[in-house]
């Protein structure tokens, strides 16, 4: 029989990604001849043995295994006790309602695997199983006393009661913890507890500590995420091992910065999820499985890349002969939070949908506990120059939820609002540095809707305007990236074009005009549009400014219908505005404000374009699309 993997205690060498022990436990069990087969859906785990030209599902281990175990062989006690429990267990398991047809969207070693979750929503555990797991606990308990060195019985404690999800059990069991047990694997199951109980601030600390003191090789395979990004990423990654040491911490830095679900939330929980998962995969080497086979590194891969399973099933087919089949499922509303390559190598030339929280082909997976969705926002961000400073402004507005499921009206108990049910609404606005991924300026608001604004410094950068609703545990997010180029004292620079409400009274500077700002690029037909902006570099001499203002359909063809907008020409004509007027006398932000009546605009998308021209300097532009939507009727 195979030796169970080296322990971490003791005078053992540790084997990267393994937590077990030297002593050989043997157990006897009978299985169905064939060749192994497991199958991973969306994320979903089947584990099979097929026989030559008939798949048949992997039998459940008969009761009738041998467990020879020395009577003082304290950790063969404690791997017959554990594997005893994922036998019973995997008899105890509910019937599956969804299959595992289909061809693969993925291979991982002995795993096949499908991106599609479908409808499935995790059910309640037997109570049969939880009474096993407190048995196996009791067990676990009194052996850890007879072995208080032994690690990786220490795992499989902390490990169970976070299953059953007693994190702050499995945080107290962590902190007994202490020496002669390894430091850094006393570091990593509290870092894992503290996970759990959503301190991802404290988690991370802990982490920190296990990176430590932890040998460098499994320091470096714990850090550098390299088979959890795609293929450009992993390229970037692998690279790093040339590089300095303070390289390697600034791109890191930088990925998991892009990588955190929203900076509105304290800590950073993606980074904490994979040190977890790490820690996870780390103690369940060596134990026995739930799909009745041996941990491997295709396991470990999987666990790191989209973390442990949320629930099990057996998937039972009455015309197949055989035993049935084992099945894990991870989060249904899991999504791919690292950045590509791309965007990992420039983040402030990353596009929106390079920073989206889902992808096709997602390499890794991960839904925050606290917003298990998070959508794209669509919301108005200008830019006003300001030399080497720069004011943002983000509108934000919490999207509606249109996944898929709440589309179908499928239950999604996830998104119950449990401990958030009274938490207030959040929204913030961040500049995050695209070397190191520091934030330099921040904006944070209570409100469900409205606007943001930071004064922040020039500089390649990465923008995210984020809204969080906790009791509906969902959340909005824009995020790519800006670069924010230093603007030159004495030429003309015109800023962006900022959407308003129509103002009662013409609003004298950018902060009069902020409230009125427009969270979304759009408007109702027939209701006035505000256009403010600014202009930067003027004042050092006298000259004479040219304006022009029109408003095409977006993809080009001016708008031919004038009616009522300032009433100065013909709605034959085609839709603009020109004139001209005297710089400013000193060199001082030149603010700009019109308000534009559309009654006879039909809906569609559109461009409000802006055009400025200076005698002897070439003309500068600034465009906002505007969706103008049509009036709704009432019933």
């Amino acid at each position: 029989m195979p030796s169970p993997p080296p322990r971490l205690s003791g005078n053992a060498r540790a084997r990267p990604g393994r937590c077990g022990g030297e002593r050989p436990l043997r157990i006897v069990s009978k299985v169905a001849s064939g060749r192994l087969a497991l199958w991973l859906t969306g994320p979903l785990l089947i584990v099979g043995l097929p026989t030559p030209g008939v798949a048949q599902a992997t039998p459940m281990s008969p009761d009738t295994a041998v467990q020879a175990v020395d009577a003082d062989d304290v950790y063969g006690a404690a791997r017959a006790a554990q594997a005893r429990f994922e036998i019973r267990r995997a008899r105890l398991l509910p019937r599956s309602r969804g299959g595992s047809n289909g061809p693969c969207d993925e291979n991982v070693g002995r795993f096949c695997s499908w991106y599609g979750e479908g409808g499935w929503v995790p059910e309640p555990e037997v109570p049969e199983i939880a009474t096993l797991r407190a048995a196996l606990l009791d067990t676990l308990d009194a052996l850890q006393a007879a072995a208080p060195a032994d690690d990786w019985i220490l795992g499989q404690r902390v490990w169970y009661r976070a299953e059953e999800g007693e994190w702050p059990a499995a945080l107290e069991v962590a902190r007994g913890c202490a020496p002669p047990q390894e430091s850094w694997w006393c570091a990593a199951l509290r870092g894992l507890a503290l996970h759990g109980l959503g301190r991802w601030q404290d988690a991370e600390r802990a982490f920190d500590v296990a990176l430590w003191e932890m040998d460098l090789e499994r320091a470096w395979r714990w850090r550098v995420p390299s088979r959890a990004v795609d293929g450009d990423g992993r390229a970037v990654l692998t690279q790093l091992r040339e590089a300095s040491t303070d390289s390697v911490a600034r791109l890191l830095d930088r990925m998991w910065s892009l990588a955190d679900p929203l900076h509105v939330v304290a800590g950073n929980d993606r980074k904490t999820a994979h040190l977890a998962r790490w820690t996870v995969a780390t103690l369940r080497g060596g134990s026995r499985t739930t799909y009745g086979i041996s941990w491997g590194s295709d396991l470990e891969e999987l666990v790191v890349r989209n973390g442990w399973e949320l629930g099990w099933e057996r998937e039972v087919d009455p015309w197949r002969a055989g035993p049935d089949r084992v099945i894990g499922r991870k989060h249904p509303a899991g999504r791919d939070y690292l950045p590509p390559g791309k965007a990992l190598v420039d983040p402030a030339s990353a596009e929106p949908t390079d920073l989206l929280a889902a992808r096709a082909r997602p390499r890794s997976l991960y839904a925050p506990p606290y917003a298990p969705v998070v959508l794209p926002m669509d919301v108005q961000v200008a830019v006003f120059p300001r030399g080497r400073r720069f004011i943002v402004v983000a509108g934000h507005e919490l999207p509606a939820d249109t996944t898929w499921r709440t589309r179908e009206g499928i239950p999604s108990p996830w998104m119950d609002p449990g401990d958030q049910a009274n938490e207030p609404h959040r929204a913030g606005l961040y500049l995050l540095d695209a070397e190191s991924g520091d934030v330099t300026a921040r904006a944070i608001s209570s409100r469900t809707r409205g606007v943001l604004w930071a004064d922040a410094p020039a500089g390649r950068q990465v923008v995210s305007v984020e809204s969080w609703s906790p009791p509906a545990r969902r959340a909005g997010r824009l995020r790519y990236g800006l670069d924010l180029e230093p603007t030159p004292d004495d030429i003309p620079v015109l800023s962006d074009l900022l959407l308003t409400e129509a103002a009662a009274t013409e609003p004298a500077t950018l902060l009069d005009v902020l409230p009125l700002a427009l969270p979304r690029s759009e408007v109702t037909a027939g209701s006035p549009l505000g256009v403010a902006w600014e202009v930067t570099g003027l004042g050092f001499r006298s000259e004479t400014l040219a304006f022009a203002l029109s408003l095409e359909r977006d993809g080009g063809g001016i708008l031919r219908r004038l009616g009522g907008w300032f009433g100065l020409t013909d709605p034959d004509r085609p839709l603009s505005l020109e004139w001209e007027e005297a710089g400013p006398g000193e060199p001082v932000p030149l603010f700009r404000y019109l308000t534009l009546e559309l009654p006879d605009v039909d809906p569609g998308r559109y461009v409000v374009r802006l055009t400025l021209r200076t005698a002897g300097r070439d003309p500068v532009v600034a465009e906002r699309a505007v969706e103008i939507r049509a009036q709704q009727t009432p019933r």
